[in-house]
């Protein structure tokens, strides 16, 4: 019987095991070769790593590279997704970006918000390969984002231009971003750039290394999976939204009635009021009869005795009765009793 794994020897080795005709099909795409061709200028390793063998460290690069192409998308249509809400809602402010968005597509966008903002290195794959792929294993949120974009990879893409631009330190022709749609699809891809095939390998690969993992154990996968599906949806969703914003952005400044709402009750009635007056007020002029202009006299007589009404509800609801009366000049009334009335 097998001695059970120690700690160096875990962190030593990658928690995945991808099999070898995954990884040649994998390393047989062009857009994948140019993907680690990028990668390769950052293959520093830690200290803990950095006596690793060769064959091991090639293996961590390799992971590495998988994440990135996996995650990196997602990260890159949140860019996108931000600043088409920042350019729809003319406000720059990060905590109301969400408004441009609805349902399913705006936690999608507050989920990857709250996540990449707390994970950016993670999400970009900055640091050494072999802590990024251990960190993959963290938390449920860096293990259900990595489902989910393995999910993308395979599933239907909303639209071409749902594409996410790539980033601004990368070429358009050799960046490992820009070509790769958010879902991976290759028939959908720009036919002047590179494109990634389907990530699915991930998944069994990850399925495994929870199942050995002490802590996560093999009954945490139907639970993170059917989680991750969700997010998945909801990124579809976002990808949707972000087509339909694209649009209206694109056909020029939306031109919003801005209704200026005063701090009290009583501005606003008074506004809302004059303004219903206004709105009466506009079309084509026509000729008035004797008896069109009775029944718009009365009209406005009826909308003054509202309007008076209205003023009155709100003064007696807003004003204590006791103040009021002081006021008024009012005196204290005697209580009434059933004995003397």
């Amino acid at each position: 019987m097998e001695s059970p794994t120690t700690a160096s020897e875990s962190l030593a080795l990658s928690p995945f095991e991808i099999p070898r005709d995954d990884i040649e099909a994998l390393c047989a795409s062009e857009g994948f070769q140019v993907l680690r061709s990028y990668l390769a200028r950052d293959a520093e390793f830690c200290s803990n790593h950095e006596t690793c063998d060769s064959e091991v460290k090639d293996t961590w690069l390799l992971h590495r590279d998988l994440l990135h192409a996996l995650v990196m998308p997602v990260v890159e249509l949140f860019k996108r997704a931000s600043a088409l809400a920042e350019a729809f809602l003319s406000n720059p402010k990060p905590e109301d970006l969400e408004l441009a968005f609805g349902g399913d597509a705006r936690g999608a966008f507050l989920w990857l918000q709250c996540f990449i903002t707390e994970e950016e290195d993670w999400c970009r794959t900055r640091g050494c390969p072999a802590c990024v792929t251990i960190a993959t294993l963290n938390t449920e949120s860096h293990i259900r984002l990595t489902i989910a974009a393995s999910l993308l990879s395979v599933a239907p893409v909303a639209s071409a231009h749902s594409t996410p631009a790539g980033s601004a330190n990368t070429s358009p022709t050799t960046s490992p971003t820009s070509p790769v749609p958010p879902t991976g699809m290759v028939e959908e891809a720009p036919a002047t750039g590179l494109s990634l095939p389907p990530l699915p390998h991930i998944l069994p690969a990850l399925r495994e290394a929870l199942a050995s993992d002490p802590f996560w154990g093999p009954d945490y996968w139907p639970y993170l999976f059917a989680r991750s599906n969700q997010l998945s949806a909801s990124i579809q969703a976002l990808i949707a939204e972000c087509v339909t914003l694209e649009s209206i952005v694109a056909s020029g400044p939306v031109s919003k009635p801005s209704r200026k709402r005063n701090g009290d009750a009583y501005g606003f009635l008074r506004s809302s009021l004059d303004g219903a007056c206004e709105e009466e007020e506009k079309g084509a002029k026509l000729w008035k009869s004797k008896m069109a202009k009775r029944q718009l006299r009365m009209k406005g007589e009826e909308m003054d005795l509202m309007r008076r009404c209205a003023l009155q509800c709100w003064a007696a609801a807003a004003v204590p009765s006791k103040l009021r009366n002081e006021i008024l000049g009012r005196g204290e009334k005697r209580a009434r009793s059933l004995t003397c009335p």
